[in-house]
């Protein structure tokens, strides 16, 4: 269940990068951005297994991980647009979505700890 707690954490990062509190760790936050893709593949690959192991039960933690792995991975999109204001864009709808995938990957990460045999 690490992994999804992991996952999750990671991309609810960005809600940090926006708050005036936590300025002091923006360049902590800048250098874990560049490990969003690694985490996203070990993430990926962990759910896999962790689904295979436990089979019906690891469902939805496997489905979890794979999703926020995913989306982790999905963080290259970012680099695609050429403008400042497309650029812009596509991080606001990026982490739109990586808020509540990220809630959901702790939640289901808090769950699986506490599940016989997880």
């Amino acid at each position: 269940m690490e992994f999804l707690i992991l996952g999750g954490l990671i991309l609810t990062m960005d809600l940090l990068k926006k708050w005036k509190a936590f300025s002091a760790i923006k360049d902590s936050l800048k250098a874990l951005t560049a490990l969003k893709m690694p985490f996203g593949i070990v993430i990926i690959l962990t759910s896999i297994g962790f689904w295979g192991v436990h089979g019906a039960a690891g469902t939805f933690q496997g489905i979890m991980g794979l999703i926020a792995g995913g989306f982790l991975i999905l963080d290259l999109l970012k680099l695609i647009p050429k403008t400042d204001e497309a650029k812009k864009q596509m991080d606001t709808a990026m982490s739109t979505l990586a808020m509540p995938i990220g809630a959901l990957a702790i939640i289901a990460g808090i769950i699986g700890l506490f599940m016989p045999g997880g």
